[in-house]
């Protein structure tokens, strides 16, 4: 993925250019009290998946798009929905991303997910095809497609 790669530095710079433009930007007191919240929250879960092992420009690709959400958001209620985990529907056939799930975070959480317990055979699809998202050269190698 080409976000996956144009994301080479540590995701704690790139938070700090969106806190920069928060300071910056003509916005309410709240809503800037709302957006510096989420980014110290976004912060923190991303500092969290760094513990776990997952690579850095996983990270700081999730915190570019995870922050330009932010950014986008007009109200609280919707910032809390960026910040939200993952919660793909499943339409009986497939698992479909909500529209504040990020697919590198998804990714994260049908790997933790899949440390719990066995994926089922859509779980695992989505898996797959979310690591071929991100990851289409390695895919290629590991599964052959």
């Amino acid at each position: 993925m080409d976000e996956l790669k144009n994301c080479n530095s540590d995701f704690s710079v790139v938070i700090a250019a969106f806190v920069a433009e928060i300071l910056t930007a003509e916005m309410s007191d709240k809503m800037q009290k709302f957006r510096f919240e989420a980014m110290g929250q976004l912060q923190s879960r991303l500092t969290h998946y760094r513990k776990l092992g997952y690579i850095e420009e996983l990270l700081c690709t999730i915190a570019r798009k995870k922050s330009v959400m932010i950014m986008n958001a007009s109200s609280k209620t919707d910032i809390n929905k960026v910040m939200s985990l993952p919660s793909p529907s499943f339409n009986g056939n497939r698992f479909i991303p909500d529209k504040y799930d990020v697919a590198e975070e998804e990714m994260i959480f049908w790997a933790e997910t899949s440390l719990r317990a066995p994926l089922n055979e859509s779980g695992f699809k989505r898996y797959r095809e979310l690591f071929g998202e991100i990851f289409p050269e390695l895919a290629k190698k590991i599964f052959g497609n």
